[in-house]
């Protein structure tokens, strides 16, 4: 693969987060790096409010990386979560006319094109992403690669479909856009976090992974290798600053604060080995008067605790809405994400699934600094990894069936860009 240069953005509701790679040989290494936290309120649960605003921050963050960079960055990669994306995983068998023949070319496409149309797509919504994982020949055998020219009657598909609403993320695309960029690849929050913290045996396995951020939380799950869910909720740690300062009456950056420095997300079971932790005492000021009061450890935790348990309630109800057996989650629980840095949190968590919790930030990528080794910094870092990926996808040499496939999706990205440029 020839040297390329991949620029991946992460527009989130507190910061945005650039990072600039260069591909050469196979390796990726990161020759630019910006963050900056957002000092108005330009992003909420992961949608733009302020489009100016947001065009502004993402102008800054471009200009500061083609500085570090030394060249223009024409094209950028997005993540995106913000409650607008979904992915579900799809079944679909094709009888064959003759029994105990051949595959053919022509049989996969008929199956893939079945899929897609055959899923009901909101007619606010558009497929994002196709994703085959593996194919199911007479019911039995399972190949991941190109069944073609194997023998069979039947022949299924399992095949991941991911949408996304299309006025939240044309928001997003003008605001690069009108930067003078333009964006490039697209792809869903939490598939971004799992390429840069999950490994191939944790997915064989099963496992949860779970991204809590500032105004949305991100998950999906695996079993068996298959991405099985894709999942966006608008809740996240700011909802718990939001609890904390109705409650306890202080600004949101007092409890923004004291919920990073005194909140224990494991407030259960502090409080059942009588904790004296707990008692101890907080001086905030009140919101408006600015007088001085004391609250404890005990009141904060409480209220951390309850929104947590919350999130992760509301977890479990999307996966459970989807499936009819809990997934094995034989590698656990992975947490990322600001709020995954949350005192107790891994406990908390372990004590709600019955599995074991691992906090997980990215790592061994080269020319990634420590700072950015942070779990806040899993989606950038995954999105550049993700367009690695497709890359050498795409300079494999394809059968005719995967060309034909790809040029299919290749057609609704296009007709979703026109769409795009005409708005």
């Amino acid at each position: 693969m020839a040297k390329e240069t991949i620029v991946s953005l992460d527009i989130g509701s507190s910061k945005i987060v650039g990072l600039v790679a260069v591909v050469n040989n196979g390796s990726v290494e990161i020759e630019a790096a910006e963050h900056i936290e957002y000092e108005e309120r330009v992003v909420e649960k992961g949608r733009v409010v302020d489009i100016y605003g947001c065009t502004e921050y993402i102008k800054r963050i471009l200009t500061e990386l083609e500085q570090q960079a030394r060249r223009a960055l024409p094209l950028v990669n997005i993540s995106i979560g913000g409650g607008f994306v979904r992915g579900w995983t799809t079944f679909h068998t094709l009888n064959l006319e003759t029994s105990r023949r051949k595959i053919t070319e022509v049989d996969i496409e008929n199956l893939l094109k079945n899929i897609r149309n055959e899923n009901n797509i909101p007619q606010d919504a558009y497929i994002l992403h196709l994703l085959p994982q593996e194919y199911i020949i007479d019911e039995e055998t399972r190949v991941r690669k190109n069944p073609e020219g194997m023998f069979g009657s039947s022949i299924g598909a399992v095949v991941h479909v991911c949408i996304v609403q299309e006025n939240p993320l044309r928001n997003i695309v003008e605001c690069v856009k009108k930067t003078g960029s333009r964006v490039d690849k697209v792809y869903p929050h939490s598939w971004a976090c799992a390429e840069a913290l999950l490994s191939e045996e944790e997915k064989e396995s099963g496992v949860l992974l779970i991204d809590i951020g500032k105004g949305t939380t991100d998950f999906l799950f695996y079993d068996e290798s298959n991405l099985c869910g894709t999942y966006s909720i608008m809740t996240g740690g700011e909802h718990i600053d939001s609890d904390i300062s109705k409650i306890l009456e202080v600004s949101m950056e007092t409890a923004n604060e004291i919920k990073k420095q005194y909140g224990w997300c494991n407030y259960d079971t502090l409080v059942s080995e009588n904790s004296p932790e707990l008692t101890h005492q907080v001086e905030v000021r009140a919101i408006g008067s600015g007088a001085k009061k004391f609250v404890t450890v005990d009141e904060i935790s409480k209220i951390v605790y309850d929104r947590i348990s919350d999130t992760l309630a509301r977890v479990t109800k999307k996966i459970e809405e989807d499936v009819d057996v809990w997934p094995r989650l034989g590698a656990g629980i992975v947490l990322t994400g600001g709020s995954s840095l949350l005192k107790g949190i891994k406990s908390c968590a372990e004590n709600f699934f019955g599995r074991p919790v691992r906090i997980a930030s990215p790592r061994n990528v080269m020319g990634l600094t420590s700072s950015y080794q942070q779990p806040f910094f899993s989606s950038v870092v995954g999105t550049l990894l993700l367009c690695k990926k497709d890359m050498e996808n795409e300079d494999e040499p394809e059968s005719d069936w995967i060309k034909k496939f790809n040029d299919k999706k290749q057609r609704i990205a296009n007709r979703f860009k026109t769409i795009w440029n005409k708005w």
